[in-house]
Formats: C-alpha cells, sequence, structure tokens
C-alpha cells in the first residue's frame, strides 16, 4: 500500500533578407531543419544493441523511417463541457461497451471533504446519464479513486479510501460486487508482495501488479499475475519486470524519495484480445505476449531521447524527487551511473484495431508528445504531436478520447476526436 500513498501524495502536487534562395538552396535548408529539430529530442543509433539482435522473433526497423500517412483529430463531441454535473478536474476516462463515456471527476473546487470523487457516465451524443455509485463508504460507495477500468461489460473502481475494488455493470451500472485488496494479496503467490495496480481484462479477470518494496531502495520490480474478481490466481506465466530505480536520501528529510523516472521504468497495456504489450521505456523495443502471458514477438526501433542533462531534469521532476546532490552522492555509494539519454517512451497504448500508440518525448521542456502509431506488425503509419496535458485516454471505433481545458475557468472536459488517415 506504500505505492498507493506515494501515488497519492504526488496526485496532490501535480494536478505544448528579402531575396528568396534558390529552389536547391530552399530544399536543403528544409531537410537540414528537419534533420536538427529531430535531433533535439531522438537520436538514431548506428547499429542495433547485440541484446536487442539477440532476442527472438524482434522485428527492427529503420530509426529514419518515415510515417505512410497524415494523422488529423477532428473534434465531434465533448462531454462535461457545459451544463451539470460540473466537472472540474478529470483524473481518468474510459469508452465502455455500449459507446458510453465515463469520467471519473476530483472534484477540485469542492468545500467537501477531500479525495471526494465522482463518476459519471455520458451518452455517446454528449448528453448526461448517471452517476455510478457514490461518495461514502457503504456497498458500492468510494471515497478517492485511483483507478478507473471498463472490460467485460463491467465497470472496475479502484476505491483507496476503502482498499477496495467495486464492480458495476454497464447495464444500467448498478453495483455488482466489491473485493477488498486484501483477498487479492491472501494467498502464497502474493503475501509478501505489496499491490501496485491492476489491467483488468476483456474476459473479465484482472491482471494484478505486485511489487517487493524491499528497503525502499534499489531497483524495484514489478510481478503481474492473473486472478479473477475474488483474489484467486489462475492459469497465466508469472511475468517479472523492472520498474523504477529509487534511491536512499536524507533520514533527517520528511520528504518521501519519489523514484528516478530518468532511469527507465517499465510500461505495459492490454489488447482487446488481452494480449500484454511491455515496454522497458529507456529503449523503442515493444515486447508483446499472450493471454497466457507466454512472449510472442518484439518490435524494435534504433532511436534514444534527447541527452540527459541531471539538472535540468531535477527543475522539471516534481516535489518528491531527490535533489542534484543526493542523487549524486547516491549514485557513487550504489556504484551507479547517471545514463546518456532520458527516456525514449512516455506511454504506451493499443486501440480495438491492435494499433500501437507510443508517446515520444519532445524534450523536457517541451509541452508535447509525439505519438508514434504502428500497425500490430511495427510498420510506422503516422506521427501525431500532442499536448500532453491533454492526456489520451482511449481509442475505440475510430474515435480518439482526450482531456480538453476550459481557458477561462480552468476546467476540464473530454473531447471526442474523429481519427482521418490521409496518404502522403
Amino acid at each position: 500500500m506504500r505505492r498507493l500513498l506515494l501515488i497519492i501524495l504526488l496526485f496532490l502536487f501535480i494536478l505544448q533578407c528579402s531575396k528568396a534562395p534558390l529552389p536547391e538552396q530552399s530544399e536543403h535548408i528544409r531537410i537540414l531543419n528537419e534533420v536538427l529539430e529531430q535531433s533535439e529530442y531522438i537520436r538514431v543509433l548506428d547499429e542495433v544493441p547485440l541484446q536487442i539482435r539477440e532476442l527472438e522473433s524482434v522485428t527492427v526497423f529503420d530509426g529514419k523511417a518515415e510515417p505512410e500517412y497524415f494523422i488529423e483529430l477532428i473534434s465531434e463531441q465533448t462531454y462535461g463541457e457545459t451544463g451539470e454535473p460540473y466537472l472540474t478536474e478529470i483524473s481518468e476516462s474510459v469508452v465502455d461497451n455500449q459507446g458510453r463515456i465515463i469520467i471519473s471527476d476530483a472534484n477540485r473546487f469542492s468545500s467537501k471533504l477531500p479525495f471526494m470523487f465522482t463518476v459519471y457516465v455520458y451518452n455517446a451524443d454528449g448528453s448526461y446519464r448517471t452517476q455510478i455509485g457514490n461518495k461514502g463508504r457503504g456497498p458500492g460507495e468510494y471515497g478517492m479513486v485511483l483507478g478507473l477500468q471498463a472490460k467485460a461489460e463491467k465497470v472496475f473502481v479502484l476505491d483507496y479510501t476503502n482498499l477496495r475494488f467495486n464492480i458495476y455493470n454497464t447495464e444500467d451500472y448498478s453495483f455488482e460486487q466489491q473485493t477488498l485488496i486484501e483477498d487479492f494479496r491472501d494467498n502464497e503467490s502474493t503475501q509478501d508482495l505489496d499491490f501496485g495496480y491492476f489491467e483488468a481484462r476483456s474476459d473479465g479477470n484482472i491482471i494484478m501488479i505486485f511489487y517487493n518494496l524491499g528497503s525502499g531502495t534499489g531497483r524495484l520490480e514489478n510481478t503481474y499475475l492473473l486472478m479473477d474478481i475474488y483474489g484467486n490466481v489462475l492459469n497465466f506465466k508469472p511475468l517479472s519486470f523492472p520498474y523504477v530505480l529509487k534511491i536512499p536520501v536524507n533520514a533527517t528529510s520528511p520528504r518521501p524519495s519519489g523514484p528516478l523516472l530518468f532511469m527507465g521504468k517499465t510500461i505495459t497495456t492490454l489488447s482487446k484480445e488481452d494480449k500484454l504489450y511491455s515496454v522497458w521505456n529507456r529503449d523503442f523495443l515493444i515486447k508483446k505476449f499472450d493471454a497466457k502471458g507466454i512472449y510472442q514477438s518484439a518490435i524494435y526501433y534504433p532511436i534514444q531521447g534527447s541527452p540527459f542533462d541531471l539538472n535540468e531534469y531535477t527543475k522539471t521532476a516534481g516535489p518528491f524527487s531527490p535533489q542534484v546532490h543526493q542523487i549524486e552522492r547516491a549514485f557513487n555509494d550504489m556504484n551507479e551511473e547517471l545514463p546518456e539519454t532520458f527516456p525514449v517512451i512516455d506511454k504506451l497504448l493499443v486501440d480495438d484495431e491492435n494499433r500501437i500508440w507510443v508517446a515520444v518525448p519532445m524534450g523536457v521542456q517541451s509541452e508535447n508528445h509525439e505519438w508514434w502509431i504502428l500497425e500490430e506488425s511495427g510498420e510506422l503509419l503516422a506521427k501525431l504531436v500532442h499536448p500532453k496535458d491533454q492526456p489520451i485516454y482511449d481509442i475505440k471505433n475510430g474515435y480518439l478520447y482526450s482531456k480538453a481545458i476550459n481557458q477561462e475557468t480552468g476546467t476540464e472536459y473530454v473531447v471526442k476526436y474523429r481519427i482521418e488517415f490521409t496518404e502522403k
């Protein structure tokens, strides 16, 4: 539960001369500018690292590959922009099997107790439909919502306040059952592990993500297990991925230590067929596992992130990140070395057509991601520049759902965009 506590703390602080040159010169300058712009946030490797070449069933692509299509997002509908209920700060949003949009709102401007979220349902046409559950501690009620997912005709709400999952149906959004988080740890496989997060599957089961915090420092590792909604372990090959590096800080400091994200972390996502995709985000290497947890194949682009600068990182790392001198001292004691580059991937999604969406940071100071949209086989389809503060929540039926912010009031709402691909 300590990782969940850290998420809460982070959530509190964290709530894009006049003579024209000759044609040959113009083309040369254009190409040079493109190369310079690209080199600001990614670097193409001269050769594929040995550990990648030795990986089984890996397809290597050209790091300088050009996308086949242009992509355009065309706004078609908004949810929660006007009228009631009045949304303030959207924490998560998903699209269910009915095509309805479910939004978890943090009630930032509420005068009531903190951490009291509300979950709303909107029809596809933007009209308000209903509220899921209510605030409180009774059956079907919740406090702080740290997870919202819609799969298998159900809505899964991770209620941190009451340390449980609430499950609702998508027919009328009535409450069906609850399972305590402790029930998922009450067996031999997980009793010594801490709960981290979850991924609901299309078959109605849950991939539970656990970790072994140990002393709280060093390289942490996540363990993925498939469980039913009652906490029973199912037939699935347990998967272990490196998570983050945490360092010891001054014992007299009241501040908890956040993870050093520049050292890398594993990001995972599920497809509609319950295939699991994972990436160690320092490399553009995407691995695919089948629904039973068996490794299938991998996609690799030989690119790296922008040059790493420790001082630049600590300026934007957040309130719980260690300071420069703490990092340098800890790395010296732990025989760790600072990386040459930042991670090359920030987020990973798979849409309902099995296209892979990869968010590439455009530099530490940039307000945008460059999303690489790949075929399931790995070919580069398109690239989309999209603001970091407008996260992509879901991609279904040819539509992309993202956050938007009212610049006058600071309130937030969800926008449904139609995705259009046009050949170059």
